[in-house]
């Protein structure tokens, strides 16, 4: 006797065979991501930076008249008008985003050489890469920020005000030698550098008065030198995590696309999901 099932079983067995699914795909996107911890390749890599940094203020004056100026000259203006990015000595910059993104990778397993060292890492004949910053950019600008508050059935209070923020571009070109992933996109990230702020509403019951007080602790050079290489560190970890993904993506199984990243902690080498992408692929 044939058995009758309902629309409610049926999408219960639906659902069962897709989180079966699921489950199956991500046991296998985990099995690859071990698999290329595992393998530790590329075995080494080659690093390349360029030997200025450029820089673009948009700290444009009230008083300034900027259709006086050309192009390059409203350039000029306004870096002169920045206050950190201007008296950014480039070799240091690039020393501390170096050391730090150098480091980082040491500590996730690769061997590391620098330019000075490109005979001996194309001698080895390992399975490598060669990651050249191609490019390195500056961007001084006014961020507003703002809060609001409520005290009772009072009004609600607002203040905004501006402080500076300067981002940190960077641009990779990656090719591989004697590597399966030869070809790769052009890589970019940014990471942002802010003023720090300290401050709040304040209710004085005695008088009513609502008043917004803070303090800013300004960015100064050497926290931009610092920024420089925090953000080393962090790419490499962005880097990692692009080679551990891409190698996921093209080692999946026929016809199956991967349900999840990865992010791997060189710390504690521990794997989790990945929630947001620390590249971006330019094409």
């Amino acid at each position: 006797m044939l058995q009758k099932y309902s629309i409610s079983n049926l999408i219960a067995l639906f659902m069962a065979v897709t989180a079966l699914s699921i489950l199956s795909s991500c046991s296998t996107e985990r099995i690859l991501a071990r698999q290329f911890l595992k393998n530790t390749e590329p075995e080494a890599m080659l690093l390349l930076a360029p030997d200025y940094v450029f820089k673009k203020g948009y700290k444009l004056p009230d008083s300034l008249d900027s259709e006086k100026y050309s192009p390059y000259q409203l350039d000029s203006v306004l870096l002169a008008n920045s206050t950190i990015i201007r008296n950014v000595n480039d070799s240091v910059y690039f020393s501390a985003f170096m050391f730090g993104f150098s480091n980082a990778l040491k500590q996730f397993g690769y061997l590391v050489y620098e330019s000075e060292n490109a005979g001996e890492f194309l001698s080895k004949g390992a399975k490598s890469l060669i990651v050249n910053l191609a490019q390195s950019e500056l961007e001084e600008y006014y961020d507003s920020i703002g809060e609001k508050a409520q005290f009772g059935d009072e009004d609600i209070y607002s203040y905004e005000f501006f402080i500076t923020s300067v981002n940190l571009n960077f641009w990779f070109e990656i090719n591989g030698v004697n590597y399966y992933d030869s070809i790769m996109p052009v890589l970019f990230s940014q990471q942002v550098l802010s003023d720090r702020v300290e401050g709040g509403f304040r209710y004085f019951p005695f008088s009513g008065d609502v008043k917004y007080i803070y303090a800013i602790d300004s960015i100064e050079l050497r926290d931009l030198y610092n920024a420089a290489f925090n953000a080393g560190e962090l790419n490499a970890t962005y880097l990692h995590d692009y080679l551990l993904n891409r190698y996921i993506q093209k080692k999946m199984p026929e016809g199956k696309l991967p349900q999840k990243e990865f992010t791997y902690n060189r710390f504690t080498g521990s794997l989790k999901s990945l929630k947001t992408r620390g590249f971006v692929e330019i094409q």
